[in-house]
């Protein structure tokens, strides 16, 4: 997507805030943050960075990232006591990430285990690959409904891999639909991007004990494109 998003009202997209924390529904078509000093377009943290901790010129308060053609939720710390606190559940995989993906094809299971090691490929620094020398990464998977050709599935991360679902489904013969990196056909006509949402968040926030989920609804680009095809 090249839309510029100069323009988006970022309120807009706030679920919710507090002192510490910034939690909101991220549009598809954003980068999280710049790749460089001098990257022109528009990121997440453009849009928040006068809220948000400024623990590093690029990445400050910047907990955990979702690539730039995925939607849905995503905190953000407000200053560097939350992102530690935030940081410390992410490595210690106490977060529960559950994401919502239409994938090609009809899987052998209706719910599975996946369990498979990912490093970042020799040959594109920006891409990862399935190799027995990288970081086991673990995701679990249900099936929500079947189409003709897609299957829809709920998948909750036990890891945070760069791009861990889209390889691993990749891997299994059922990537992503709309997947440009990882997938090998073309895209459907009525879908912009690769179909991937992260559904809900749940972790504690700073000061707290007990886990708050936030959950953001598909979004809307996701949902008509169901609509055509759940015919």
């Amino acid at each position: 997507m090249d839309e510029s998003f100069a323009d988006i009202k970022p309120a807009s997209l706030v679920m919710y805030e507090d002192e510490d924390v910034l939690v909101i529904n991220k549009p598809a078509g954003i980068s999280m943050h710049k790749t460089a000093a001098d990257d022109p377009n528009v990121t997440i943290r453009d849009l928040y960075a006068n809220k948000l901790a400024q623990n590093d010129p690029i990445r400050g308060g910047i907990v955990h990232r979702l690539d730039k053609d995925t939607s849905g939720v995503v905190i953000m710390a407000k200053n560097n006591q939350a992102m530690e606190f935030l940081q410390k559940q992410f490595a210690a995989r106490k977060v529960e990430k559950d994401y919502l993906a239409l994938v090609w094809g009809h899987l052998k299971h209706a719910k599975a285990r996946i369990e498979l090691p990912i490093r970042r490929s020799t040959k594109a620094p920006n891409q990862v690959s399935i190799h027995q020398s990288g970081k086991m990464s673990i995701s679990e998977y249900r099936i929500e409904h079947e189409y003709d050709q897609y299957s829809l599935v709920q998948i909750q991360l036990q890891t945070g891999r760069m791009h861990q679902i889209r390889v691993q489904f990749a891997h299994i013969g059922h990537p992503v639909v709309g997947d440009k990196m990882y997938g090998n056909k073309p895209l459907p006509a009525g879908l912009g991007r690769q179909f991937l949402h992260a559904k809900r968040l749940g972790l504690m926030l700073p000061g707290t004990t007990t886990k708050r989920f936030f959950e953001a609804p598909l979004a809307e680009d996701l949902k008509q494109f169901l609509e055509t095809i759940n015919v």
